[in-house]
């Protein structure tokens, strides 16, 4: 792999906002598609930290400058295997080079009540990718005060994804909280794809689990994409569109970016 495919973001605080400052403007200036009108409810963003995704990342996350959310719920795979159940992490704080965005407690415990298959737990958190990628998008591109609810899906079962996407549209219902899947293409077969952008615009969940739980699309994150459907759903939700694709190439990962909303 070339050496600009293995490029992660930086670590340090100017260096990567700067990258992200970077990414966003290139975003802004090469968005041509009609403008989006209405609310937010989630997005699905790259879930790697391998810098080649940031672009396809600002495709999604320059439609949230100058917009305002209370909390952000961000749902992402596991980098430790599969556990067997979806956890919340029970940390006050998450840290990334720009600054640490406090955890809502109120939240992740109204979430664990709801479904017994929640749990504040620490494992499959703080990695290299999934919530650590997103918070600093986040950070850059919503000025006003936010707080996150991290949560990685230990087990991607359509079962568990169903109980966390009702679990969050009926926590969330009413309020101004935003979504994040974290996910990445691994591989995708002949027109698979076109059936995936619509069955995403049509809302159609059925759909989605059998492309994304069968080899035709194989989908780091399948659960989170999943998740943030329904619980967009669930919310009114009547509009999605794919912004930018990068297909997989033999073994570079591809990256999606897709919006959810409300008119």
């Amino acid at each position: 792999m070339a050496l600009a495919d293995r490029a992660v973001y930086p670590t340090q605080p100017v260096p990567l906002a700067g990258e992200i400052d970077r990414l966003l403007r290139e975003a802004h200036a090469a968005a041509d598609a009609e403008p989006i009108e209405g609310q937010f409810l989630a997005l699905i963003v790259p879930d790697s930290n391998l810098m080649r995704g940031g672009q396809v990342a600002a495709a999604a996350y320059r439609l949230l400058q100058g917009k305002s959310f209370d909390s952000v719920i961000i749902v992402a795979p596991s980098h430790d295997g599969d556990f067997g159940r979806l956890s919340v992490c029970r940390t006050d704080q998450y840290h990334t080079p720009l600054g640490a965005v406090v955890v809502n407690d109120a939240i992740r415990n109204e979430l664990c009540d709801e479904d017994d298959d929640i749990f504040l737990d620490d494992r499959g958190h703080f990695h290299t990718e999934g919530v650590d990628v997103q918070l600093p998008f986040l950070q850059r591109v919503l000025t006003e005060g936010f707080d996150v609810v991290p949560i990685v899906m230990g087990s991607e079962t359509s079962a568990l994804c169903r109980e966390l996407g009702h679990a969050i549209g009926e926590v969330m219902y009413g309020h101004r909280v935003l979504v994040i899947a974290s996910a990445d293409l691994l591989s995708v077969e002949g027109d698979a794809f076109g059936r995936f952008e619509e069955a995403l615009e049509a809302f159609d969940t059925s759909e989605l689990m059998h492309l994304l739980g069968s080899e035709q699309i194989r989908v780091e994150g399948m659960g989170a994409v999943i998740t943030a459907v329904l619980a967009a759903e669930h919310r009114q939700a009547n509009r999605a569109r794919v912004l930018q694709v990068e297909l997989p190439d033999g073994e570079r990962i591809g990256a999606l970016a897709c919006a959810l909303w409300r008119e």
